[in-house]
């Protein structure tokens, strides 16, 4: 086991013991176990699981940075929802809305087009947790 602690824009979201993170960092999955060399890893929009008391977590997260040193995890990230949090009706409006965005209209504004393709990796992160 050892222990991660959750930061957001908002403080302190949880720090909790665990037997294994999996997270979405820029070139794919990356599982950290106990005893894990120490790291630095920046993280993509995707979806986080927690490996606790052999119960699986699964979280929705925004990018951020994940580091790892002394059996102590610290993952600064801009926003996290657990699986059990979502509205999946939202996330699925979010869907649509984004795809009209990106599909509808001639992008002149590379900005525009970036906040839609990043709108549409939040709400499919969110839809991929729906059991």
């Amino acid at each position: 086991m050892f222990e991660i602690k959750i930061v957001t824009p908002h403080g302190i979201y949880d720090e909790i013991q665990v037997s294994s993170v999996t997270l979405p960092t820029t070139d794919g999955q990356r599982t950290v176990l106990p005893n894990h060399m120490p790291l630095v890893m920046p993280l993509e929009i995707g979806n986080m699981y927690l490996k606790k008391d052999n119960e699986r977590v699964d979280y929705a997260i925004s990018e951020g940075m994940f580091t790892f040193e002394n059996n102590c995890g610290t993952l600064i990230i801009t926003s996290i929802e657990r699986g059990d949090e979502i509205d999946f009706e939202r996330a699925e409006k979010a869907k649509q809305r984004a795809e009209e965005r990106l599909h509808g209209q001639h992008y002149e504004d590379h900005v525009d087009f970036k906040r839609a393709e990043l709108a549409m990796k939040r709400s499919l992160s969110r839809l991929r947790l729906k059991k």
